[in-house]
């Protein structure tokens, strides 16, 4: 057994895509996608090992829980079972909060291994007093009950969904945890602010606004700001957009009682343009 400072630190991922991060106290040759045992807060659960071959990590401290075994047939086999009642613990629990008359959207169910503990997770607009409810559900099911409220982006990560790009979503995928995605991260790629357009399945702005960002940021420190006037062929132009992909940027010319004039012209040329026009 390796000393507790230098355990290897395994991430793992469960239903729901819920992830966690565990110590390999017993030093197993774990490989991606392995199945595990692993300790919770009150008993044991089944996850699968995601390994990067990129990154090792390793404790810094002794608190994160740590890997009991490999799973076996009668784990796989327990699990199996768990997820089927589930399915059927999701379908009770949503008529017995409509015969309570609480205004909840039941999501998802999850049965950890041991059968020691039950969470519910579902959506509501505001507060819902479920106090009934989990005593009815901790009589049928004789385990301990936790009733999660989630918003719309956990709740779309809990399911299968294809993104508007015909990708699974980041979030279900890849992304650990959700951060916030701001306007000005939008704003700075230059895209209209259209809802359909910024927005994903979810309802918010598209999680890949703010990984993309950091890139965006150090290309576009190599041109102009947005809204700079040029000089381009004798005429003073601002600088509208700037396409990374096409290796385009787009000029607006003011022109006089009508409509202003655009001219799309390449990141070579507006080098050229912008180096001119400092020079002037």
């Amino acid at each position: 057994m390796s000393d507790n400072k230098n355990d290897e630190i395994i991430k793992i991922i469960f239903k729901g895509r819920r992830v966690g991060y565990f110590r390999n106290s017993m030093e197993f040759p774990i490989k991606d996608c392995d199945k595990l045992i692993v300790e919770t807060e009150r008993g044991v659960d089944l996850g699968t090992a995601i390994i990067n071959e990129n990154e090792t990590l390793y404790s810094v401290n002794n608190e994160e829980p740590r890997i009991v075994r490999k799973a076996n047939d009668d784990d796989l086999a327990q699990d199996a079972a768990n997820r089927r009642e589930e399915r059927r613990a999701l379908e009770y629990c949503d008529k017995q909060a409509q015969k309570l008359g609480l205004e909840m959207h039941m999501v998802d169910v999850e049965y950890r291994l041991d059968r020691k503990k039950m969470i519910f997770y579902f959506t509501a607009d505001g507060r819902v007093d479920f106090r009934e409810l989990v005593k009815i559900l901790a009589r049928k099911y004789k385990t301990r009950i936790e009733m999660r409220q989630i918003n719309p982006r956990e709740e779309l990560r809990r399911d299968n969904t294809i993104g508007p790009c015909g990708r699974t979503l980041c979030c279900q995928s890849f992304m650990g945890k959700f951060k916030p995605v701001k306007t000005e991260l939008v704003k700075d790629q230059n895209i209209p602010m259209n809802p359909s357009k910024i927005s994903g399945v979810c309802g918010k702005l598209k999680c890949c606004f703010r990984y993309e960002h950091e890139r965006y940021k150090e290309f576009l420190k190599k041109y102009p700001d947005y809204g700079t006037t040029l000089k381009y062929q004798g005429e003073n132009a601002k600088l509208e957009k700037i396409d990374i992909f096409q290796e385009m940027a787009t000029l607006r010319f003011k022109n006089n009682g009508s409509r202003d004039k655009l001219k799309d012209i390449t990141l070579k040329e507006l080098k050229v343009i912008a180096r001119k026009s400092d020079n002037n």
